[in-house]
């Protein structure tokens, strides 16, 4: 028993958080993407169509309800893919650690365009946030005892 014990990696805090957080952040996916199926199925109905119309061109209209179906399997897909890096995270695996930075390299790019593209702000939604936890978190999964618990 405890020559098992000395085998089993004793799981970083922030790992755990990572994991708390990437679980939320794929339950946030999935009401998005239950919301955009929603959407699209109202923009079937002539009351959603006629709704719509007041907030788009009434040439797009009639794909609405193929758009918004389209982009909430997107954000559906991306959620089971943030529940799996969660699992990953927990489980310990390298390649949850290796998709996580990637992830955060990813997040970085899309707030600098969108820094670049719209104005600045300062609430926790604006990119310089996103910036600066994203660099955290790959300065966090870069560290050694990080990547120990990982290999």
């Amino acid at each position: 028993m405890n020559a098992k014990r000395s085998k089993t990696r004793k799981r970083p805090f922030g790992v755990i958080v990572f994991a708390i957080l990437q679980t939320l952040s794929g339950i946030r996916l999935l009401f998005v993407a239950i919301t955009f199926f929603f959407v699209a199925s109202i923009a079937t109905t002539p009351e959603g169509k006629e709704y719509l119309s007041s907030f788009v061109d009434e040439n797009l209209i009639p794909s609405l309800p193929a758009i918004f179906t389209i982009i909430g399997i997107i954000f559906f897909a991306i959620a089971i893919l943030s529940f799996h890096l969660a699992r990953g995270y927990v489980n310990g695996h390298e390649w949850a650690r290796r998709r996580g930075r990637k992830v955060a390299i990813f997040a970085i790019l899309i707030a600098v365009i969108s820094m670049i593209l719209i104005p600045v702000r300062a609430d926790p939604g604006a990119p310089v946030w996103t910036i600066l936890l994203n660099i955290f978190i790959l300065a966090y999964l870069s560290r050694k005892r990080v990547k120990k618990f990982f290999k």
